[in-house]
């Protein structure tokens, strides 16, 4: 195996890439990026999810202070819980969107600079320091970043696609994979996002923050979410587990998430 001595920032999805399918992080992917931590090469979990999940994960990992989150809205520095980049949705666009999908039945939570807000039947989803809400003039001052709905039908889920179709300055980011791979549940979800933003965009800012060529980076991703950052990053490693779309456009494949396969390349291809 040939060793990658020019990394300089390591990427990685959460879920079902650095966490097995019981959402834990392997011990063994914890110890190789505390190894690459130390070597200081940055890790940076790369999440659709919101910077207390992603933090959380990054602790678990020995992984650096740096996230990018709500698939690519945020990068947040989780040790001095400061944003570093924002790309946020116009309130006026949110407040209509949430009449349209109040009428089909949809729950939200928002996605803010510094912490969630949830409509009332997802109060149940929200931590003690996280908000339930009404109106959108009860999130004050906070930036909102991404919206995560929850649906459940395959059908409402097919009304809200069209709603959001509806409005040049969103866009659908990530669906259930359950209704992508048309499974029945009673729990869909899609996260919607500024028009603009994307995993790849996140990291695209961040090596431009930290002056570090995309050459110098490198990613780990299992699902077609994460194709907008193996775009954008110079190595890209899909997990074993990993959908079929990603895995073309791999430079490499390892382990499955269930085989600490993140912690198999960076001891073999990095570290060794």
């Amino acid at each position: 195996m040939t060793k990658l001595n020019n990394i300089k920032v390591v990427f990685i999805d959460i879920d079902k890439t650095l966490t097995n399918d019981e959402r834990i992080v392997p011990k063994e992917n914890a110890l190789a990026i505390k190894r690459l931590v130390e070597k200081g090469i940055f890790v940076v979990l790369c999440s659709g999810r919101n910077f207390s999940y992603a933090g959380q994960k990054a602790n678990d990992a020995n992984a650096s202070s740096f996230l990018i989150t709500n698939n690519g809205a945020q990068i947040y520095d989780y040790e001095k819980h400061k944003s570093l980049y924002e790309v946020s949705i116009s309130k006026k666009i949110v407040e209509k969107l949430l009449l349209n999908l109040r009428e089909i039945g949809v729950e939200i939570i928002l996605n803010t600079s510094n912490t969630r807000f949830g409509t009332k039947n997802l109060k149940r989803k929200l931590s003690n320091d996280e908000k339930f809400f009404n109106e959108i003039d009860e999130l004050g001052e906070e930036n909102i970043l991404q919206i995560v709905c929850e649906v459940n039908s395959a059908s409402t889920m097919e009304k809200l696609i069209d709603i959001v179709k509806r409005y040049d300055n969103l866009k659908i980011s990530n669906l259930s994979r359950a209704f992508l791979e048309n499974k029945k549940s009673d729990n869909y979800y899609a996260d919607i996002n500024n028009y603009s933003t994307n995993k790849g965009t996140g990291i695209k800012k961040f090596l431009e923050l930290f002056n570090i060529k995309k050459e110098e980076s490198l990613c780990f991703g299992d699902y077609i979410n994460d194709l907008d950052m193996f775009d954008a990053c110079g190595y890209k490693v899909a997990m074993g587990n990993a959908s079929p779309k990603l895995k073309e456009k791999a430079d490499y494949i390892t382990l499955s998430n269930n085989e600490a396969g993140v912690a198999f390349f960076i001891n073999n291809y990095i570290l060794k």
